[in-house]
């Protein structure tokens, strides 16, 4: 996982339907359901901050070609 060393732990409650939560149980086994979610949502947070830097790069380029 993609954490830092010794980060403190806080507890989440999700939400889900509950053919999803009966999947999710499956699919993932106790003590390997957390690093599943962090990992998409640091994956997610990756994602967005590209986005955000392509768009910057887009907005910066149209300005150098006009």
């Amino acid at each position: 996982m993609m954490m830092k060393e010794k980060e403190q732990i806080e507890r989440l409650t999700l939400k889900l339907p509950k053919s999803i939560a009966e999947y999710f149980r499956k699919s993932f086994p106790h003590g390997k359901r957390s690093d599943f979610v962090a990992s998409c949502i640091l994956r997610h947070r990756h994602d967005s901050e590209v986005k955000v830097m392509e768009d910057e790069l887009r907005k910066v380029n149209k300005h150098r070609q006009n």
